[in-house]
């Protein structure tokens, strides 16, 4: 026998998993190391509620825990995952932690140690790999309502990526193959192609091969060959033998044919792209 649920009642349990899924992807914060250690670092808040502790884990950096203290723990158990000196009794053989774990407790009278008001202070040395040692502060607090996590995480700055260099020779090669189809008359600054061509520059300029650049700016790969091919071109032909002068005049007349120009500019209109 088939039992059939009514729409309702099964998208109400869809809607149940949804909410439960993303309630376990929010279980844990992260907080990116220099949020909370170094000169630019800010006192995060960490917030612990009742029979809901919270892990502080420090397994993303890479760095070990050698040192820990809670200046009020009247209200707050502390625990590592390893054995710290100064919070154990027993003697460390090996020294060092990568988690911490806090849990709320009925809070205690404990001589000599006044109360925290607006939350406690949690100082945490680790090592790194190389031997540094980093400090990391928190402000502990007692939360109220419903846990929105229950593991905080330091990771590892992410870097941007930083743009290659600009190829410089290339750059003025078609700056120098622009300048000679202008002064040819086969360009002018008043021409949509002008606009193109100034858009590869910066394109390069900013640090995009040619392939990339010219796909942007809408030129065509035949028309930036011929720039390259203008611009590398001396401009001056005087001096060396006659038979080399005449040379270097033919190759320049071959590459800088008007025909040639114009032909591979009316491609890339007809291709829309120039």
């Amino acid at each position: 026998m088939k039992i059939v649920l009514p729409l309702w009642i099964f998208l109400g349990i869809i809607m149940q998993l949804q909410q439960a899924i993303a309630q376990a992807i929010k279980s844990v914060r992260t907080i990116p190391q220099s949020k909370v250690t170094g000169t630019e670092a800010e006192l995060q808040i960490v917030d612990v509620w009742q029979g809901s502790g919270v892990s502080l884990s420090f397994f993303e950096t890479g760095e070990t825990i050698k040192r820990v203290w809670l200046d009020d723990p009247s209200s707050v158990l502390l625990d590592v995952d390893g054995c710290l000196s100064g919070l154990s009794n027993k003697e460390c053989t090996l020294s060092g932690a990568g988690l911490i774990h806090l849990k709320q407790i009925e809070r205690v009278r404990i001589r000599g140690i006044p109360v925290a008001v607006n939350g406690t202070l949690l100082t945490v040395v680790t090592e790194t790999l190389e031997g540094k040692r980093k400090t990391y502060n928190f402000k502990v607090t007692m939360g109220s309502g419903t846990p929105t996590y229950s593991t905080v995480q330091i990771t590892p700055d992410v870097t941007k990526t930083q743009a290659p260099p600009p190829d410089s020779i290339a750059i003025a090669t078609i700056n120098r193959g622009i300048q000679v189809a202008k002064e040819s008359r086969w360009i002018t600054e008043t021409s949509p192609l002008w606009e193109k061509l100034q858009k590869l520059v910066q394109e390069l300029e900013a640090g995009k091969n040619l392939t990339t650049a010219s796909q942007s700016a809408g030129i065509s790969q035949r028309l930036v060959e011929r720039l390259l091919e203008l611009g590398s071109q001396p401009r001056s032909l005087g001096g060396g033998s006659f038979r080399e002068t005449r040379r270097r005049e033919y190759s320049l007349r071959q590459i800088s044919r008007p025909q040639s120009f114009a032909q591979f500019s009316r491609e890339s209109t007809t291709a829309n792209q120039y």
